[in-house]
């Protein structure tokens, strides 16, 4: 399954992108706000998406039986971003390892997944940390 192909994502029109980025929001007029730099909502909704992605990209044997909720999210606006906008995640392996192990002993989890947006300056415009509650489908 690919997130863009939900309605919502639709909406948003994001594109996947290249090499170590899931997703990104093109340059577009649509996803400015009163100062003419990329809303806010918009930048949290392509990092949401992308570590979505990311967790079915990376557990692609759980992904059809379980049932993930974004439970909680901290993200940090670091400059006006402008343009477009590009999103990848970083998990390190440790805690991949971890979530498999507690998600496999009671067929449920959390993870937190980290995600950097970037322009096509390569600066950073926005970080996060999205922590998905995973449960298995009963």
């Amino acid at each position: 399954m690919n997130l863009k192909d939900i309605p919502f994502a639709k909406l948003l029109e994001l594109k996947e992108s290249q090499g170590e980025f899931l997703f990104e929001l093109i340059d577009d007029t649509n996803y400015t706000n009163h100062l003419g730099t990329v809303a806010a909502a918009a930048q949290f909704s392509l990092a949401e998406f992308t570590s979505g992605q990311w967790l079915l990209n990376t557990f692609p044997n759980i992904a059809p039986n379980v049932i993930p909720m974004l439970r909680k999210s901290e993200v940090k606006f670091k400059k006006p971003a402008y343009g477009r906008i590009r999103a990848k995640a970083n998990v390190n392996r440790e805690t991949q390892e971890e979530f498999l192990h507690v998600f496999n002993n009671h067929e449920r989890g959390l993870i937190k997944i980290n995600i950097v947006l970037v322009n096509d300056n390569n600066e950073e415009v926005m970080n996060g940390i999205y922590e998905w509650f995973i449960q298995l489908k009963k």
